[in-house]
C-alpha cells in the first residue's frame, strides 16, 4: 500500500492494535491471532533491545503467512532508527514525539509517518509540514476525550489516533470517537499478560474480534 493508502485504511478501520515482546514465539502468535480476527493493520513498538531482530523476523512471517497484513514500527525516536526500520521492510512509522528529522526520511521514502503530539503547538507544526494525521499520546493522561473535542474544534482537518489509556470497552471506545478521533491505538489491554503466558492465543483472537465491533458500533 501507498502511504495514502494507509492512512486511509487507518481511518476505514479505525484501530491500531500495538505489541512488542522479547520472544518471536509470542509475537508470531500474536499477529496470528491478530490476523485471525480481522486485523490488517498493525504496529509493532521498537521498545526492547532486540526488537529490531524481532521485526525483521516478523516482517518475513508477515511476507509468507500473512499477505495482507500493513505491518508498522512504534516508538521511532529519530531519524537512524526510521531509517534502518524502512530498510527492513516496515510499512509506516509511528512515534511518541514530532521531529523534523524523522518527517524528512518519511518524506524521502514516501512513507506514512504517524508522529506523537501532545499539544495544540505539535498538532499545529505538524499539519503546517503537511501531516494528516497524528497520534495523541499519551491520550488519557491528557484529557481524554474531552482534550480531543477541544484541540479537535481547531484542527478539523487534522485526524487524530488516540493511544495511551484507550480501554477496550464499548462506552469507553465510544466515547473518543465522539470526542472526535478516527482512530484509537490499543496495546496492554488487548494482549494480557496471562493469555500469552498460558498460550491462550484463542482468547486473544476473540477478544480482538469484539473490540472490531465495539468501533464499528462507537464509528456509526
Amino acid at each position: 500500500m501507498t502511504s495514502q493508502e494507509i492512512e486511509l485504511h487507518v481511518k476505514k478501520t479505525g484501530f491500531m492494535p500495538l505489541f512488542t515482546h522479547t520472544d518471536l514465539s509470542v509475537c508470531t502468535k500474536v499477529l496470528k491471532s491478530s490476523y485471525e480476527a480481522g486485523v490488517r493493520l498493525f504496529e509493532f513498538t521498537n521498545r526492547n533491545e532486540n526488537s529490531f531482530d524481532i521485526f525483521c523476523d516478523l516482517r518475513k512471517y508477515c511476507n509468507e503467512n500473512l499477505p495482507e497484513m500493513v505491518l508498522g514500527i512504534g516508538t521511532i525516536k529519530n531519524a537512524q532508527q526510521a531509517e534502518q526500520y524502512i530498510a527492513a521492510g516496515a510499512d509506516f512509522l509511528i512515534s511518541p514525539i514530532l521531529l523534523r528529522e524523522i518527517h524528512e526520511v518519511a518524506v524521502k521514502h514516501k512513507k506514512l509517518w504517524m508522529p506523537g503530539c501532545a499539544t495544540p503547538t505539535e498538532i499545529g507544526m505538524a499539519e503546517n509540514w503537511g501531516i494528516k494525521t497524528v497520534k495523541i499520546f499519551p491520550a488519557k493522561q491528557l484529557g481524554g476525550p474531552a482534550y480531543i473535542k477541544a484541540v479537535k474544534a481547531v484542527f478539523r482537518d487534522t485526524q487524530f489516533m488516540a493511544t495511551g489509556g484507550v480501554e477496550p470497552t464499548l462506552e469507553n471506545i465510544t466515547d473518543w470517537f465522539k470526542g472526535g478521533v478516527t482512530a484509537v491505538g490499543i496495546g496492554s489491554q488487548l494482549f494480557p499478560p496471562d493469555w500469552l503466558k498460558d498460550g491462550r492465543f484463542d482468547l486473544v483472537t476473540e477478544h480482538i474480534k469484539k473490540i472490531i465491533q465495539f468501533i464499528s458500533q462507537a464509528k456509526s
